[in-house]
């Protein structure tokens, strides 16, 4: 008896952890949404529900796992795709739900981990390195850590600045906690940089908080590119890759990619189907490398507790997207999110550095063509293809055919959209 009341409580508070994270991340994944016209409270409910659904699917019959829409695929789909290249997030969602169901076909098949391995293990790492780096630039330029410059690539910002004084405060906060081994070291940092700021008044709790959530200003608003099919097929075939990746990073970052897809083709059928009500792709959460590996004893249809637990309480937010707009105003506490996250794929791409190679130049030059090439994992992924194929034939080694098939095609692609 006293056993099962230490696991619920166990999972309850595992549960609490998890939902606090989704909760702030999908607040800003729907801000980042908001910028290309897509309404918040639709891009926050569809949210919700999407992690919902991709929780449970992919926690079933194994371990606890979250599955969100990726911060770092979102900022690069919204800055580079949709505002810099003029592409609607309508046609974004068509591209999505397009990539979702190819997804799902190709994980259940025995070629699951052809795509997968036609890409080297430095092309790997430092594809996760990448996504990473974005997550953490993101978080920067939200709280105005980092500002544009005429000048120079960047410049930093003040800490007379209230948001960035309280972002970096609430980052310090949470790596201290965490190097003192407090579990809640995430959402403990959030809740009290979030009373702090409320406090002070930057920003305030809406009179009418709740709202009943709203679907209708994404619910069916899907199209397909018209414009141009061709660009819309690379971008397509690079968020496969960058899809597979990240979620391949998080579910094994030092054993083998073809040991770890089981929970890949739910969460491209739940991607592929909340698309229609205006989602964008799910992949696993950074957050669910930090859980225990042990499977739950306790489940719910196969479904861990844990899973079930997070699932519910994301649900108690769902009218909440007024209240969560709000806090998204002043957004130090969800940039706190974003970058921790970022922080955390970032370790998980360290992890896989001792598999990519032993390290020479092509290494150095792979790692830096992501790493130069911020939000635009597209060109990031072009270039270093290009960069590891070129320089591996230039040693007199052999490239597989897939990487070769690969580098012809995305350079294809790029040159076709110069071309034109």
């Amino acid at each position: 008896m006293y056993g099962k009341e230490r696991g619920l409580r166990t999972a309850l508070s595992t549960a609490f952890v998890l939902a606090a994270v989704a909760a702030l991340t999908l607040v800003l994944t729907a801000a980042l949404l908001a910028r290309t016209g897509m309404p918040f409270t639709a891009a926050y409910t569809v949210s919700i529900l999407a992690a919902v659904v991709g929780t449970l699917a992919v926690s079933r019959g194994g371990r606890t796992l979250l599955a969100l829409p990726s911060p770092a695929v979102t900022a690069w789909l919204v800055y580079e795709e949709i505002i810099a290249r003029g592409l609607s997030w309508q046609e974004m969602l068509g591209i999505a739900a397009v990539t979702s169901c190819v997804g799902m076909l190709l994980t259940r098949t025995k070629y699951a981990d052809a795509w997968t391995r036609a890409l080297p293990p430095i092309v790997r790492t430092g594809l996760v390195l990448g996504l990473g780096c974005g997550m953490l630039t993101a978080a920067a330029l939200y709280a105005r850590i980092l500002l544009p410059s005429p000048w120079a690539l960047s410049m930093g910002g003040t800490l007379s600045d209230p948001l960035t004084y309280f972002t970096l405060t609430g980052i310090l906060l949470v790596l201290v906690l965490h190097a003192r081994n407090v579990r809640t070291a995430l959402p403990l940092g959030m809740v009290l940089i979030g009373a702090l700021t409320w406090a002070e008044g930057f920003w305030e709790i809406p009179p009418a908080p709740f709202l009943m959530p709203d679907l209708g200003g994404a619910a069916g608003a899907l199209t397909l590119a018209q414009s141009d099919p061709f660009a819309a097929a690379g971008l397509g075939l690079t968020l496969l890759l960058a899809l597979l990746i990240e979620s391949m990073a998080v579910l094994a970052a030092e054993a083998e990619p073809i040991t770890r897809q089981q929970p890949l083709a739910p969460l491209f059928g739940v991607s592929g189907c909340m698309s229609l009500l205006g989602a964008f792709p799910l992949t696993i959460a950074p957050i669910s490398a930090a859980l225990p590996e042990a499977s739950e004893d306790r489940r719910i249809a196969g479904i861990p507790l844990t899973a079930c637990l997070t699932a519910l309480l994301l649900l108690l937010l769902l009218p909440c997207a007024v209240l969560m707009q709000a806090l998204a105003d002043f957004p130090a506490v969800p940039a706190i999110a974003l970058a921790v996250l970022g922080l955390m794929l970032l370790v998980r791409a360290l992890q896989m550095l001792p598999r990519a190679a032993h390290f020479t130049l092509r290494e150095g030059a792979v790692i830096a063509a992501f790493i130069l090439a911020a939000y635009d994992v597209r060109t990031g992924l072009t270039l270093a293809l290009f960069l590891f194929t070129l320089l591996t034939a230039a040693r007199g080694e052999r490239a597989t055919h897939a990487t070769w098939g690969l580098t012809v095609l995305f350079s294809l692609f790029f040159l076709v959209q110069w071309i034109r």
